[in-house]
């Protein structure tokens, strides 16, 4: 179904006085538990430590020349028409340009930083989990010495 036809499906039926108990989300995970073969949580460090890089040798020299090549021409402009209103057009929109590169800039290095410490992050929430598993049963009340042993064989004697 393409956007016309349900937005004038959903016209029709507001007109109607009904009302639309439908929405349909494309590419989305269907509603309930994951599936085998469903997507799901995945992590890869070596995905991560190449976007890393991209970010670090490419993206972020690359933003900062294409903020540096507008300066030369824009700030060119602005001495030139200084005495006129474009002048001071020109310097509240290099203002802003700067404004803007500067917190994408900031918003590139987050991400970098985010990316490096995402494995730490998960291998030390699975070591959290694990030691929080251990101590949460003491060991001393199985015979075997295993901790979350099942003892389903008491229920069949």
């Amino acid at each position: 179904m393409t956007f016309e036809d349900e937005w004038s499906k959903l016209r029709t039926d507001a007109a109607a006085g009904r009302k639309s108990t439908h929405m349909q989300l494309n590419q989305t995970d269907p509603p309930g538990p994951s599936l085998p073969g469903t997507l799901t949580l995945k992590s890869s460090a070596s995905k991560k430590k190449s976007a890393v890089n991209a970010l670090t040798t490419d993206v972020e020299p690359d933003t900062k020349k294409a903020g540096e090549c507008v300066d030369e021409t824009t700030e060119k402009a602005e001495k030139e028409f200084k005495d006129w209103a474009t002048g001071s057009g020109l310097t509240d929109a290099l203002k802003g340009w700067h404004t803007s590169v500067k917190a994408l800039q900031a918003r590139l290095s987050q991400e970098k930083t985010a990316l490096s410490g995402t494995n730490k992050y998960f291998l030390g929430n699975d070591f959290q989990v694990g030691s929080e598993l251990t101590t949460a049963v003491p060991s001393a009340q199985y015979s075997d010495n295993t901790p979350f042993s099942s003892r389903i064989s008491d229920y069949y004697r």
